[in-house]
């Protein structure tokens, strides 16, 4: 009998953990300015989700055109990169870690992440 208990209860955890994988994990955080040096014209943060992007998918800001981004916070192992055209292509790519102030004088236009 104890052991049909035991049985009982390690299957019940088991499925108990299989359903508690972490979806929409954080992943970064960034805040764009309105003018170069992360300090005039805060125009609100951006929160990252697992679910928001692919590896290296182009992503617009919506309208913004920010002239300096401040990545607030990147998951180990991913880079967070902006750009300064809307297609993110490599000549206008800059990767932007933790912590750093990233500016352009033209304003970036669209991002990416690969983790």
């Amino acid at each position: 009998m104890l052991a049909i208990r035991m049985f009982a209860s390690v299957a019940a955890l088991a499925s108990t953990a299989s359903a508690l994988t972490i979806r929409n994990a954080h992943v970064a955080d960034f805040r764009l300015y309105g003018e170069q040096g992360c300090f005039a014209d805060n125009q609100g943060i951006w929160t990252v989700i697992s679910e928001d992007f692919a590896p290296n998918e182009c992503k617009g800001l919506n309208g913004y055109v920010p002239r300096s981004i401040r990545n607030q916070d990147t998951n180990p192992g991913c880079t967070l990169s902006f750009y300064t055209d809307e297609g993110c292509s490599a000549a206008g790519k800059r990767d932007c870690v933790p912590g750093q102030c990233c500016d352009s004088a033209q304003g970036w236009r669209a991002w990416s992440m690969v983790c």
